[in-house]
């Protein structure tokens, strides 16, 4: 009899237990399919790309993939909590890329380019590069409105890649020039080289020849002030700065008829 009580008693525990498990299985498939229909997202309607720049290197279906790549950023509540503590390591050519959450459950992602400094005049087309001197875009006009490089000669010119002058050293020269031109905020026209590598700079009608030398930092802090000073007025002068050294140094300038 006590055998008998003991069988009942443990289908009994038994039978709570798989009620239990039951209960826990179906509040756990509950929750999950409250979880997807609450939180997942369509990656076609709820997540749009901008892409700031102009080069086109990659597609708004690229950059979306890549940086949604992981099974919880399905669920816009999980990305919002990991980008929270992460940064995206950006692609080659972009310079960051940035994730935001809306509380709506859309995702925003966007991707920010490497900015051109600077172009080429090649076969007829503006070859824009970036800071490292790759070339990031190609377009049939200058569109940028960044200064034009010319009287180079190259030996490589390919997209996505650094251009390469003839003369090692004269790929320095150029990137030191652009540089110093974004540095100080000036709209060049033309950074024009000549046959003996002395570089003229045109901007705004003014021509400032600078002369030949490896670094142009001095002569292109000058070209601010100048150019402060003479503002947008209609005479345009030409500016001698071959021999200049220092900011302090005296300037021979003539009127450009």
């Amino acid at each position: 009899m006590a055998t008998i009580v003991k069988l009942e008693k443990r289908t009994v525990l038994w039978l709570k237990i798989g009620i239990a498990i039951l209960l826990a299985a179906l509040i756990i498939l509950g929750f999950r399919l409250w979880f997807v229909k609450t939180y997942r997202i369509d990656r076609e309607k709820d997540v749009s790309v901008i892409v700031i720049g102009t080069s086109g290197r990659y597609s708004e279906k690229e950059i979306r993939d890549y940086t949604l790549d992981k099974w919880y950023e399905n669920y816009w509540i999980l990305t919002r909590w990991y980008y929270k503590y992460r940064k995206v390591e950006p692609l080659p050519y972009l310079e960051k890329i940035s994730v935001n959450v809306t509380d709506d459950g859309k995702i925003e992602i966007k991707a920010y380019e490497k900015m051109p400094i600077g172009c080429i005049l090649e076969m007829g087309n503006y070859l824009y590069f970036d800071n490292d001197g790759i070339i990031v875009s190609s377009k049939k006009e200058n569109v940028e409105k960044l200064p034009i490089v010319t009287g180079l000669e190259y030996s490589r010119v390919t997209l996505y890649k650094r251009f390469e002058t003839q003369k090692d050293d004269l790929f320095r020269v150029v990137m030191n020039i652009v540089q110093q031109l974004k540095k100080y905020g000036i709209v060049a026209d033309e950074i024009h080289f000549g046959s003996e590598e002395q570089v003229t700079l045109l901007c705004g009608g003014n021509r400032f020849e600078l002369g030949t030398r490896d670094t142009y930092d001095v002569q292109i802090q000058m070209i601010r002030g100048i150019l402060d000073r003479i503002g947008s007025q209609e005479t345009k002068y030409h500016f001698h700065m071959e021999n200049v050294e220092s900011v302090t140094d005296e300037l021979h300038a003539t009127i450009i008829e």
